[in-house]
């Protein structure tokens, strides 16, 4: 049987591995004098279109959270039965 802790830990790092790779192409695209004009509001439409883009990695991310959560539930209630 797989370790469920060690699966989850794989999913986490390949949505990881996306969010950081994207995170990397907007620090090149940074347009300094827009950045210069207004930083928060720059920063902050960045930060939304960021999210935006990723809203299914961070969904995917909560999914197997979730996911991981139940199963270590289910091995506790388990082992609690058996004691």
């Amino acid at each position: 049987m797989a370790d469920p802790v060690s699966n989850y830990l794989d999913e986490i790092d390949e949505i990881q591995a996306v969010i950081l790779n994207d995170a990397n192409l907007i620090l090149d695209a940074i347009e300094i004098e827009q950045l210069l004009k207004d930083p928060e509001a720059y920063l902050m439409s960045l930060g939304e279109a960021f999210l935006t883009e990723h809203l299914d990695e961070i969904e995917s991310g909560a999914r197997a959270g979730r996911k991981i959560a139940e199963q270590l539930v289910k091995q506790l209630e388990v082992g609690q039965d058996n004691s």
